[in-house]
């Protein structure tokens, strides 16, 4: 666990998690009642992205995992992430 955690940080994570739970529970909302797969695809996105945030944050305080890892995990998901969120606007310019 680190010694030290800038407030800033956890202040941070907490905006990360509530305006990226928002964006994906309202994502998933709207592919729920439009039916639309692309929809559903930038809901996942958004949901691993924030999870990835998040998932670093309590690797790197509650779990003991060094930093430089947390950033790794964090890094990748948010790679996959933005994959995603990538792929469903594109899929939707394809009329998908």
């Amino acid at each position: 666990m680190s010694a030290v955690v800038p407030p800033l940080v956890l202040v941070f994570k907490t905006i990360t998690l509530a305006f990226g739970g928002f964006i994906t529970y309202n994502a998933a909302k709207a592919a729920r009642r439009s039916g639309s797969e692309p929809m559903a695809l930038l809901a996942v996105g958004f949901g691993i992205v924030t999870f990835g945030s998040i998932l670093a944050g309590v690797a790197d305080q509650l779990l003991a995992v060094s930093g430089g890892s947390a950033l790794l995990v964090e890094n990748a998901l948010t790679s996959v992430g933005f994959g995603i969120i990538g792929y469903s606007l594109w899929a939707t310019r394809r009329g998908r």
